[in-house]
């Protein structure tokens, strides 16, 4: 099977190659972000706790649109320059 069919079929899954999780200022970043998040929370009321919650929905929504964004940048720049080598 190409690398095209284990893609359409779900064989290969672009995230498992992602470095994020290895990354040590990742790792540092992530907790330092936890940390203040849980700091803040905890001085909140409900009210203002549900108002932070879909703050942070909201932006990990928008995260997510602009990974799939640049993915698919990626994606198409990588097929430009295959097509550029073989003319």
């Amino acid at each position: 099977m190409d690398i095209l069919e284990e893609l359409w079929y779900g064989n290969i899954t672009p995230t498992e190659y992602s470095r994020i999780e290895n990354n040590s200022n990742y790792k540092e970043l992530l907790k330092v972000v936890t940390q203040n998040q849980e700091r803040l929370k905890a001085t909140l009321n409900d009210e203002q706790k549900e108002l932070l919650e879909k703050l942070l929905s909201a932006n990990e929504e928008f995260s997510n649109i602009i990974e799939l964004d640049c993915f698919k940048i990626g994606f198409k720049l990588g097929t430009r320059l295959t097509i550029e080598a073989y003319t």
